[in-house]
This record gives C-alpha cells, structure tokens and sequence, in this order.
C-alpha cells in the first residue's frame, strides 16, 4: 500500500462516520484522512517531547538520546523493541515447545525477513544499529529453529505440505 492507501485502510473506521456526511470522491476523501492523521499525529509527537524535557533537568547523555533522529519519540526507536520481543519468544520456543509444534513457514519467513530488514536498517538515514541488530537476531534464531527441524528430519515435510 502507498502512503494514502495504507492511512485509509488503517482509519477507515475512525473517519467513516464523516465520510457518508461529504460530497467528495475516496481519493479527496484519503487525502484528508492523511492529512487530518498527520497533524493529530505530527503536532502531538513535539509537545509530548517538549512536555518531557522540560519536566526533568535531563544530564546531556539523556538529552542527545531523548532528542535523537532515532530516539524514543520516533518510530526508528519502536520498531526494535518489537522485533526484540519476537526474538526472546523464538528462544523461549527454543527450549520449551516441542520441536513439531514449530512452524516451518513461520520460521523461514521470520529467517528471510530478519536478514532482509537487518540490511535495510543498515542503509536508512538514520542508520538504525538497534533494528539492524534485533533483526540480524531474529533471523539467527529462526536459522536455529529451522536448523533444529532439519536435524529432526521435519524440515522437508513440513514445507512440502501447504
């Protein structure tokens, strides 16, 4: 999905109680709902921050972090704590679901993802070492899991059957 597209589908709901009530076409309607996003969005993001840094005399190390491209205001700062996440579940399964309750397909699309995006995050601006290194672990571990099922003999049927 474009960028209007994928702000429509995510607030159709949101919006569609003022869509029946206008004469516009859905692309004029998509643009408004983008707008109307980004500046609900856009203008609350600063004045959290603000609100953040003037409430505590913040030491210099905290303040760069705090106003970082890639700091915790911004997605580039999200995005790898849930990656971080589905890693530590990956290890978990590692140790205490058994080897056939493991999804062969679940694990090759997290292996492949994890090395595509771990290379991605490394050629954004800003380099983004904290999702470049979640997704890098993310796909080492789903490697394991999948190594793991190959040992086993499981890896081959399990993909064969769709």
């Amino acid at each position: 999905l474009d960028h209007y597209g994928l702000h429509m589908y995510m607030f159709y709901f949101f919006f569609s109680s003022r869509r029946r009530h206008t004469r516009c076409s859905g692309v004029s309607w998509a643009r408004r709902c983008v707008q109307e996003t980004d500046k609900m969005v856009f203008e609350i993001v600063p004045k959290i921050q603000n609100f953040v840094m003037r409430s505590y005399n913040w030491s210099d190390g905290s303040k760069r972090l705090l106003l970082h491209p890639a700091g915790p205001f911004t997605v580039f700062f999200w995005c790898p704590m849930i990656k971080w996440g589905i890693s530590f579940v990956n290890v978990r399964d590692i140790y205490y679901t058994p080897l056939e309750a493991v999804s062969s397909k679940l694990q090759f699309v997290l292996f492949i993802s994890g090395l595509v995006w771990a290379r991605y995050a490394m050629v954004i601006t800003p380099k983004n070492y904290l999702l470049g290194a979640s997704n890098f672990l993310m796909g080492v571990i789903a490697g394991v899991q999948l190594y793991r099922k190959w040992r086993a003999g499981q890896l081959i049927l399990s993909l064969i059957h769709i």
